[in-house]
């Protein structure tokens, strides 16, 4: 063996003992140990459950038009509870002004409104992986509406007496609350996230 080939076999040795990861990447990376590490540990393979919320993930993911609908309807929902939340200031119970809870049905309802198309926009999929969560909606909305009427019917009286109907806007504003957290467990489960918040 001349001395060039004794100096070419040490080489190798040592490349191959150092590093057999970059030893098969100069050989083209022949053989499932190509993308191993160079610990030798072998890469491993998804679970069962990986692969199971990834599918879930994929079949609850919403669509570019559930987003828009979704940032609609907290949009509408924020804007009730910040009405009811600016009734119940202490200033605003000392003389009732009808107007202010005209505006506040108007805004829950709206806000219903928006709940219901964006419900309605579900798939199949959707539907089954969220019932849970849209069970949970559907009470809330319910209870939305009893404060609703209650609030009507404190609006249809000769005299608004502050007292009654601080309770019923306070009633309002929890159930609105509730409404939201739904809102934003059910986002979260479809991938979006509320505006304003960071990726």
């Amino acid at each position: 063996m001349t001395r060039l080939s004794v100096l070419v076999c040490e080489i190798v040795l040592l490349v191959s003992v150092a590093s057999p990861s970059a030893l098969l990447a100069q050989r083209g990376g022949h053989g499932a140990g190509a993308a191993r590490p160079a610990t030798g540990a072998p890469n491993p393979a998804p679970s069962n459950s990986d692969v199971s919320d990834f599918n879930r993930a994929i079949a609850l993911q919403a669509t570019p038009g559930q987003i828009a609908r979704f940032q609609e309807l907290t949009r509408s929902t924020q804007a009730a509870r910040k009405q009811a939340q600016d009734l119940t200031q202490d200033e605003n119970m000392k003389s009732p002004d009808s107007s202010g809870y005209a505006a506040l049905n108007h805004k829950v309802e709206e806000a219903q409104r928006n709940n219901e198309q964006f419900v309605r926009s579900f798939t199949a999929s959707q539907q089954s992986g969220l019932k849970p969560l849209t069970k949970k909606l559907s009470k809330s909305d319910a209870d939305i509406s009893k404060q609703s009427r209650a609030l009507t019917r404190q609006l249809e009286r000769s005299k608004i007496q502050g007292k009654n109907i601080a309770s019923v806007v306070e009633k309002m504003g929890k159930a609105l609350t509730g409404f939201q957290t739904v809102q934003l467990e059910i986002g979260k489960e479809m991938g979006v996230q509320p505006e304003g918040s960071s990726p």
